[in-house]
């Protein structure tokens, strides 16, 4: 028996504390332990009282709730034990990229159920898009012959939009991405939920991808989890959670100053995969008079180059120049892990990843040095992780706003616009 669904909050707030009541408080209390139980199950009923603080009785009332509302199960003869029942919840999660479009079903543990890939330039005609990725949506959800699912999951708790750039602090547009200046003034959400019926929650990219990299994990963790497709992001987590700052815009980390192809330039500008193409052009390593008036273009030239072994040096380049801006983020935080996904990431694969742990040993030789590895999800990283930004505003229960505050808006003016072409 399902229980029933409260729509998506317009936006998820983190990490602020104030008055509360005995019903949020029981409402907390469940999701912490369902959440315990997700992440590091199956758990017996007395070691979560060790783990939450909270009483026997509390932690029996909670756990009797769950199990009769399908989220977790007793394990048959496992003394008791409780796990999550994976497929209780279900969520989609689509990342829009300029060149690219990646749509996923995951259920309540993030396991992909079922995903679809769609090439796209996605830059000027927003509603042919939209059209496309309500399509795959519906396959993804087994509405049509083309979803390759694994199992039959529950309906699901929404849509999660993952897009580049900045986000409105309205949480239904996007800002003002450089790639994508048709979309500028698009209620992107609205639109999607109109084409699918499903309530939409709209993500950073970079925070979607690090909201995938956590959700599973069996501990709390602190890392930074870097993106790099046709942009450049790098979100925050602290202690299993993920920083989205106070207009969800937290991550924002191409303009880091960086020394990369013989000048100081900004670090989105020594990686990203239009200038990369054109260097290689320069330099011999692609014929000129390819096209790149497209993203997909872009995206096809780029991952040419990297797979050609002469454009190593230029791929590490790249990658060092990461290492470097990275180097500042590492020493701030004191983290000990990276991940770092993305397209152009993938495209550059050990090369580029190699490059990066060498930098970062030479500009931290004292430490602390982090892990360093490509995400294991691949190019759905992005699309899970904001499908577990939806399951997340579904279970758990975000704090109070602060009545008669009015919304939030970014200090400082409109977002300064990076031009994909030019570095300054």
């Amino acid at each position: 028996m399902s229980e029933p669904r409260q729509p998506l909050p317009d936006t998820v707030v983190q990490g602020r504390t104030g008055g509360t009541n005995l019903v949020r408080v029981g409402v907390q209390n469940r999701a912490l332990v369902l959440d315990l139980v997700r992440r590091r199950g199956p758990f017996a009923r007395a070691d979560l009282v060790r783990a939450t603080g909270l009483s026997a009785q509390t932690v029996s009332n909670i756990a009797a709730g769950l199990v009769g509302a399908g989220l977790v199960r007793e394990v048959p003869g496992g003394g008791r034990r409780l796990e999550v029942v994976a497929g209780s919840r279900s969520a989609i999660g689509v990342h829009l990229d300029p060149a690219h479009l990646v749509v996923v079903r995951t259920d309540l543990t993030g396991a992909v159920l079922a995903v679809e890939h769609v090439d796209l330039d996605a830059t000027d005609d927003p509603a042919r898009t939209l059209d496309t990725m309500a399509a795959a949506v519906r396959r993804v959800r087994g509405d049509g012959s083309r979803a390759r699912s694994r199992t039959d999951a529950s309906a699901p708790a929404g849509i999660g939009l993952a897009v580049p750039g900045s986000i409105d602090p309205d949480g239904v547009r996007m800002g003002t991405p450089a790639q994508l200046p048709a979309w500028w003034s698009l209620p992107v959400t609205d639109e999607l939920a109109a084409r699918t019926g499903l309530p939409v929650l709209l993500e950073k990219d970079g925070v979607a991808s690090a909201l995938g990299e956590v959700w599973a994990e069996p501990a709390a963790d602190d890392m930074v989890s870097v993106f790099l497709g046709h942009g450049i992001s790098a979100a925050t987590v602290a202690a299993g959670e993920v920083v989205r700052g106070a207009t969800g815009n937290a991550g924002e980390f191409g303009g880091m100053p960086v020394e990369a192809h013989g000048r100081w330039t900004e670090v989105w500008e020594a990686c990203q995969p239009l200038q990369q193409v054109r260097r290689a052009v320069t330099a011999g390593l692609l014929p000129a008079g390819i096209p790149l008036d497209r993203a997909t273009d872009v995206r096809r030239a780029f991952e040419r180059l990297c797979a050609t072994p002469a454009a190593a040096p230029l791929v590490a380049e790249a990658g060092a120049a990461l290492g470097s801006a990275l180097a500042h983020v590492v020493e701030l935080l004191d983290v000990p892990r990276v991940t770092i996904g993305g397209s152009a990431a993938l495209a550059g694969g050990d090369v580029f990843i190699a490059a990066v742990r060498e930098r970062l040993a030479v500009r931290l030789p004292q430490g602390p040095f982090p892990t360093v590895a490509a995400t294991a999800f691949g190019e759905a990283s992005v699309a899970r992780g904001v499908a577990c930004a939806v399951l997340q505003a579904d279970l758990a229960v975000p704090a109070p706003a602060v009545r008669g505050a009015g919304p939030v808006r970014r200090p400082g003016g409109p977002v300064h616009l990076r031009s994909i072409a030019h570095p300054w």
